[in-house]
């Protein structure tokens, strides 16, 4: 194939394109139009303030009124903030309401586990496509990597590695008791059945663990951690270097996070999952069990690092660790589209049809660049057949 010429339809690339970021702006228009609207309408009675100095609990309900929280409270808010019925308002954490020609909430969650008044809800936090991440921080970190970085990063050129999960934790302890929540202590625990098969990706001089404290799953895999990073802080964005000047976070290196109550944190994590048959999101979701989400009560007065907090309040056994479940029905309902019908209509259903175009002319220009490298001798199109099959782009 020498001197292949690509070929690109530029007009029907410029158009899907505009498109769907056009589809995108709105979309980020209604988020915010909605995160406006909750704040300012009354959960009980739906009235609507004029600002936003109106009541609230946990993070989540609005009052126009001492009344109508008195109400709520003794009607359903009691019972559903015990059981952590539903997460904090949070506009980077959506689980409720979905965007114009979506089918789908921004956020799903696959499971949700609580312990003595703390909480937490675990998502996903991967890419459009689903595919795991081939560079560990993602686009974070390519300025720390080789320049050939980018390369690495184009969409289905090579197998991905890592799972990014995001983990949102709040405190509605009774008592009033702050606590640390310890971001690098976070683990990811494979199933019976997933151990296997994740450990088969093992990287050299990569750092996991075998647990055997688990009677009825036997010996199980902990995922090994690539990262842990706290990105919001009550529902507030935080910049890369933001959480190092953040007053709640008490140890920037161990990602420990103090939360009275009421407050909440969310958190990316990062394992490596991948393997010769884990490329995907919901590959590795399938795959887990559990996780632990460690938090120790808060003491003013203790020095050093918080990792051997974590350890001696695990000596004194003052750990609340919360087991967050990963429920397999709710995965295999948010990916149904994506393992029946394919990564179009997936990311039609979910981000919808404009960014599916996108996408999909996306893909194609890939390939034709793909193409004219592999003509130019720049790469060799036997080892890339391999990684772009589920991309349907024909490099002969």
């Amino acid at each position: 194939m020498p001197g292949y010429i690509p070929q690109v339809d530029i007009e029907a690339m410029k158009a899907s394109s505009d498109a769907g970021f056009a589809h995108m702006i709105a979309n980020l228009n209604e988020k915010r139009a909605y995160s406006k609207e909750a704040k300012l309408s009354c959960d009980r009675c739906n009235k609507r303030e004029n600002s936003s100095a109106a009541l609230q609990a946990c993070g989540r309900c609005r009052y126009c009124s001492r009344e109508c929280q008195v109400a709520h409270y003794k009607e359903t808010h009691k019972t559903d903030c015990a059981n952590f019925s539903r997460p904090p308002l949070c506009r980077a954490f959506n689980t409720t309401v979905c965007l114009t020609g979506c089918s789908y909430p921004e956020t799903g969650v696959f499971g949700l586990g609580t312990k003595d008044g703390m909480g937490a809800w675990i998502s996903v936090a991967g890419s459009i496509d689903c595919r795991l991440a081939t560079l560990a921080g993602g686009d974070k970190n390519l300025e720390k990597q080789d320049p050939n970085s980018v390369f690495l990063m184009t969409p289905g050129l090579f197998k991905g590695k890592f799972l990014t999960l995001r983990i949102l934790v709040q405190n509605r302890s009774k008592t009033a008791k702050p606590m640390v929540v310890i971001g690098r202590g976070i683990v990811a625990v494979a199933s019976k059945k997933g151990t296997p098969i994740i450990q088969e990706g093992k990287e050299p001089g990569e750092t996991s663990q075998i647990l055997n404290h688990y009677p009825d799953l036997g010996p199980v895999l902990a995922l090994a951690k690539v990262g842990a990073v706290l990105t919001h802080f009550n529902g507030k964005a935080l910049e890369s270097k933001q959480p190092r000047s953040c007053p709640a976070v008490k140890d920037a290196t161990a990602c420990a996070v103090l939360l009275n109550v009421g407050e909440y944190a969310q958190f990316e994590v990062e394992f490596r999952a991948g393997g010769p048959n884990v490329t995907h999101d919901f590959q590795a979701l399938e795959l887990l069990s559990h996780m632990v989400v460690p938090c120790i009560p808060y003491d003013p007065n203790a020095k050093g690092p918080f990792v051997e907090h974590l350890a001696q309040a695990a000596n004194r056994d003052e750990v609340c660790e919360i087991r967050p479940l990963i429920y397999q029905p709710a995965v295999d309902a948010w990916y149904k589209d994506y393992k029946t019908k394919g990564e179009l209509a997936y990311i039609a259903s979910h981000y919808g049809e404009a960014r599916a175009n996108l996408l999909g002319h996306g893909h194609n220009a890939i390939g034709e660049m793909l193409k004219a490298m592999a003509s130019e001798g720049v790469i060799n199109p036997a080892l890339m057949r391999p990684h772009l099959a589920n991309q349907d782009l024909d490099l002969d």
